[in-house]
């Protein structure tokens, strides 16, 4: 007849799609046959416990509700070492009363006996907790109070670094075994590789970030180099043709004319400063030169954008409502917030226009805590949603080749971005869609004797 105790190495295989197989083995005296079976129970219900998740804080406590479930151990606690190496923070737990969780919560690495367990990477078996000397003087009053007489720590691995601790206690006057040690230690490891893929599937989620963002920015880089050097060209290509216009209004000035004459040059007059003026914000655009931040009313800047754009508005049928409170002054450059209301401006009315050839646009100006909230609002189609991320990447359109190069837009981002500001589109729960402007009150611009005496620091 075969002896009663039986020898048996458990072997428990763990694996997970894209992360590897991994096998532990543990040898251990196995006193009666059903003993193995219990073994066994307990190492199947941890290791689908932990590999059903890659969640750290899941993983944690799945392994040990399944660990104290099985083997019928009501108290248990599980420690992983802080970032900075100096202290065990408790990160799972199972049956601790309030006053042994308070002591458990952070245990110094090195002392104590989890904290020696630990820092050797060897388990500790005590059989009578009340006078253990190795507990910590609050864990030991502690685990007295509650009841708590057997007590077992191992040590947390994976890839032969320690991770933290795992502890068992039970209020009974029965010994931890070799053999429930053994298996203490089997489940450790099985929760070390849970452990390291859930930290491994995390940084491959944060590098897979890193990346995306990275090539956004040499997307972003790519695009943004187009448009300098488009920029530069368009002001190239424009300011030849004005520096002659300039120059014949000039001398019909001189000239006697009449008064319809007189009118009709101012409007042109107007008109090729303001051009000449777009023509200086590219080439600025195309140099990266901050803005020259002077006192700006945005009250007279959407007056004269008004103004610039009343004839287009009336010709397509567009009526313009303003509600504009009073709001401070903010310190910006007027010409670029001129540009951003162009640019908003122009975007609402070719959607109205396209949409039913007609519509109403509506400007408010409200103040906030910061400095002021600039609203353009129309009554067109909206903007589709697969399009509202991406509306301000250069190059953007949904206009006909020709209508547009999907700039206007983009630039007015960067422009509100360098005022510290914001700018987003939404669309209206009633149709149409609004533009937000969010500018602060800002500061001015430093004198150059300022910047000198700093420098000279």
């Amino acid at each position: 007849m075969a002896p009663s105790n039986h020898h048996a190495i458990l072997a428990v295989h763990y694996y997970r799609s894209g992360t590897g197989l991994a096998t532990i083995s543990v040898a251990m005296r196995i006193d009666q046959p059903s003993g193995m079976v219990r073994h066994l129970q307990v190492l199947r219900a941890v290791t689908e416990a932990v590999s059903r998740s890659l969640d750290l804080h899941e993983v944690l406590q799945k392994a040990l509700a399944a660990l104290t479930h099985v083997t019928g151990h009501e108290i248990a606690s599980l420690h992983l070492i802080s970032p900075d190496g100096q202290s065990l923070l408790l990160r799972g737990e199972r049956g601790l009363s309030d006053e042994l969780r308070r002591v458990n919560l952070e245990l110094p690495m090195g002392d104590g006996l989890i904290g020696r367990v630990a820092l050797s990477g060897r388990g500790r078996r005590v059989d009578d907790a009340s006078r253990e000397t190795d507990l910590l003087p609050a864990a030991r009053t502690a685990v007295s109070t509650d009841g708590i007489r057997g007590f077992v720590c191992v040590p947390i691995r994976a890839r032969h670094r320690i991770l933290g601790t795992l502890s068992l206690g039970r209020q009974t006057e029965d010994r931890f075994t070799d053999e429930e040690m053994a298996l203490l230690e089997c489940v450790a490891d099985q929760i070390g590789l849970a452990l390291d893929n859930a930290r491994l599937y995390s940084e491959i989620h944060r590098q897979l970030d890193d990346l995306r963002r990275a090539q956004n920015e040499v997307v972003k880089a790519e695009r943004l180099s187009a448009v300098n050097g488009l920029a530069a060209g368009v002001a190239h290509e424009i300011n030849n043709p004005l520096t002659i216009i300039m120059a014949q209004l000039h001398l019909l000035a001189q000239s006697p004319i009449g008064l319809e004459v007189e009118e009709a040059l101012g409007v042109i007059d107007t008109a090729a400063k303001r051009a000449a003026s777009i023509v200086r914000d590219l080439i600025l655009f195309a140099e990266h030169r901050p803005p020259r931040r002077q006192r700006c009313q945005i009250a007279e800047q959407v007056k004269q954008v008004l103004a610039f754009e009343q004839a287009r508005l009336e010709a397509d049928g567009i009526r313009v409502r303003t509600d504009i409170e009073p709001a401070p002054e903010i310190w910006a450059d007027a010409n670029h917030v001129q540009e951003v209301l162009l640019h908003v401006v122009q975007n609402a009315q070719h959607a109205m226009k396209a949409a039913h050839g007609r519509g109403v646009l509506t400007i408010r100006v409200r103040p906030t805590v910061a400095g002021l909230r600039i609203t353009v609002a129309d009554d067109g189609p909206g903007i589709p949603p697969e399009h509202l991320p991406r509306i301000f990447n250069p190059f953007f359109t949904t206009k006909q080749p020709g209508e547009g190069r999907g700039l206007g837009l983009s630039v007015s981002h960067s422009i509100v971005g360098e005022h510290g500001g914001r700018l987003w589109a939404e669309n209206l729960s009633g149709g149409g869609a609004m533009f937000t402007i969010d500018l602060p009150i800002g500061e001015p611009e430093p004198a150059p004797e300022a910047i000198d005496s700093r420098t000279r620091l």
